[in-house]
């Protein structure tokens, strides 16, 4: 299993400037996730249709984004192919004995990672005032 080590500097004058905001950051993140979850969404189908050498549309459909969720401090939403109801996007990313694999969900969670989270604090702390570097 593969470890990584995530430092945050600067972390306290962060958390003055979110209680001088007065806003709820709860609140403010799930506002950003909501409108990030369907531009995801249109990033998978996108990365599809441009992986596809043959289009079917079976993966496509198999394409979701759940609502907003919250766990705890754990705001969160769900996006992928739920190939319980149908394997073609299984089949498409991972290839079969007949089939070249495609991928078309690793490669944009790849750039969600590197570009979409740095994207969406952003818009947190503009969304509250914060001025970011």
């Amino acid at each position: 299993m593969a470890k990584a080590t995530f430092v945050l500097k600067g972390l306290d004058a962060m958390l003055e400037d979110f209680a001088k905001a007065g806003e709820d950051v709860d609140k403010v993140v799930i506002e950003v996730l909501g409108e990030a979850a369907p531009v995801a969404e249109a990033e998978l189908h996108a990365n599809l249709r441009k992986t596809s050498e043959t289009w079917t549309g079976a993966a496509d459909k198999t394409i979701f984004t759940s609502s907003v969720q919250q766990d705890g401090n754990y705001i969160f939403f769900e996006l992928g192919a739920d190939v319980s109801k149908d394997p073609a996007a299984l089949y498409k990313e991972y290839g079969t004995a007949r089939q070249q694999a495609e991928p078309f969900l690793r490669p944009v969670f790849t750039k969600l990672r590197q570009s979409g989270i740095k994207r969406m604090l952003k818009a947190v702390f503009d969304r509250m005032g914060i001025k970011t570097t």
